[in-house]
């Protein structure tokens, strides 16, 4: 997959990771309220440190099969998060997203990944896009109904997390449900 960066949306950026995105990402990634219900965090610097590294290998790849794009707030110019379109065969990818927790409740989650369903349909031309969540996490599945995802299925006690067996809901979007969501142009 690959495009024009960044990609521009009412409030904000998305674009590829920079070295000096470390200090921003670190602070959510320590986050408890952002980790809670992730399979992953909070981080330590080493962790922060190595997913950095991996998003910026990926990014250098000539083809990439997964984008992991800074989430930039453009008047502030202010990481805020990141988002994930990862292509997995059959003309389907899987989408997902960490915020800050100071930038929750203002729309930027569900407008970060309106333009990745937007990218995945109209510039990579997918059939379906699906996320998964924690079914505690009101606020993620929240995003994933407010950008048109409808839920397909909860998975019971289907991975372990942080000791613990989680319960996971799957939501997903065909190509043909996101085109008849689109005002005509």
């Amino acid at each position: 997959m690959t495009t024009d960066f960044p990609i521009r949306t009412k409030r904000l950026l998305l674009r590829d990771v920079r070295p000096d995105d470390f200090d921003a990402i670190h602070e959510y990634a320590i986050d408890e309220a952002v980790v809670r219900f992730m399979d992953w965090g909070p981080n330590t610097i080493d962790q922060t440190r190595e997913a950095l590294d991996r998003w910026l290998t990926a990014q250098a790849e000539a083809v990439r099969l997964a984008l992991n794009l800074a989430v930039v707030v453009a008047d502030e110019d202010r990481l805020i998060g990141s988002i994930r379109l990862a292509y997995q065969g059959c003309q389907n990818a899987d989408l997902g997203y960490s915020l800050h927790s100071g930038y929750w409740r203002q729309g930027y989650g569900a407008e970060a990944a309106g333009a990745m369903l937007e990218l995945g349909f109209e510039r990579f031309g997918l059939h379906r896009i699906w996320a998964t969540c924690d079914v505690r996490n009101a606020g993620s599945y929240g995003v994933m109904e407010k950008i048109g995802m409808r839920r397909e299925g909860t998975f019971l006690q289907d991975v372990q997390v942080k000791g613990r067996w989680r319960d996971t809901h799957l939501y997903a979007v065909l190509a043909q449900e996101w085109a008849a969501r689109r005002p005509p142009s």
